[in-house]
C-alpha cells in the first residue's frame, strides 16, 4: 500500500444502485475538485478497491453492497478484516452507512437498536460513522432532479408520478414515456446524467455532510 495513504471512505450500501450513485458522486467531486478516481483489484482476492487521488494525496475508498436491509448489521467483519485488519492502523476511516428507511416518517433511532447496534459496535475502529439515511429508494434522490430525468428520457414528466416509493415512481415515469427502468448498473448512464448540485441541496440524503468529509480529508 501506498504509505501516504492516511485516510479511507468506506461505503456500505443496500444494493447495486446504491453504488454506482454514490461512484457517480465521487465522479462529480473529482471533476469539481481537479481529481482523479482510479478503480483497482487487490490480489489475492481481486478486492476491488477505489483510490481518490490529487495532487500528491491520496485516499481509500471501498464498497460492500448486503443487496438488503436485514444484511447491513452483518457488515461489521467485512469493515474489520477488508479494511481495518487489511490496511493497518494507519489509515483513519470514515463509514458512511447508506441504507433505507421505508417511510418518510420513520425514526432513526430503531437502527441503533439490535442488530443494529451491535454493527456500530463493531465499527469502533472508524473515526466517524456517516448515517446516509434515505427516506425511501436511492431513485427518490435521483427524482430530486425530475427534470434531468425527463431529459435523459428525450421526454416529458405526468403531473403527477405513481408510486409510494421512488423505485415504483421512476419505473412509471419510464413506462409513461414508453421505456423501462433498469436498476444496479444499467442505471449509470440515467445517473451520470443527473445534476450532482441540486441533489446535494435536496438534502434527502446527507450528500453535503459526505462532500464536505470526503473534501477535507483529500482536496
Amino acid at each position: 500500500m501506498n504509505n501516504s495513504i492516511s485516510n479511507g471512505f468506506a461505503f456500505i450500501l443496500e444494493g447495486d444502485t446504491e453504488k454506482e450513485f454514490y461512484l457517480s458522486f465521487l465522479e462529480y467531486l473529482c471533476r469539481k475538485n481537479g481529481a482523479k478516481l482510479f478503480r483497482t483489484t487487490e490480489e489475492p482476492t481481486v478486492d476491488v478497491v477505489y483510490r481518490l487521488k490529487k495532487d500528491d494525496k491520496e485516499c481509500l475508498i471501498k464498497f460492500h453492497t448486503v443487496n438488503t436491509v436485514s444484511q447491513v448489521p452483518r457488515a461489521g467483519k467485512w469493515f474489520q478484516t477488508q479494511c481495518v485488519k487489511k490496511y493497518g492502523s494507519k489509515v483513519k476511516w470514515i463509514v458512511f452507512l447508506c441504507y433505507d428507511l421505508d417511510d418518510y416518517n420513520a425514526d432513526i433511532s430503531k437502527f441503533y437498536e439490535g442488530d443494529w447496534a451491535a454493527l456500530r459496535t463493531s465499527l469502533n475502529r472508524a473515526d466517524q460513522i456517516l448515517d446516509v439515511a434515505a427516506a425511501a429508494d436511492i431513485e427518490d434522490v435521483m427524482l430530486q432532479d425530475l427534470s434531468g430525468v425527463s431529459n435523459y428520457l428525450n421526454g416529458v414528466c405526468p403531473t403527477d408520478l405513481k408510486g409510494r416509493k421512488g423505485k415504483t415512481k421512476m419505473k412509471n415515469l419510464f413506462l409513461f414515456n414508453g421505456k423501462y427502468y433498469h436498476s444496479g448498473k444499467r442505471a449509470r448512464a440515467l445517473i451520470d446524467s443527473l445534476d450532482m448540485e441540486k441533489l446535494t441541496r435536496g438534502n434527502l440524503v446527507p450528500l453535503a455532510a459526505m462532500e464536505q468529509m470526503i473534501t477535507s480529508s483529500i482536496f
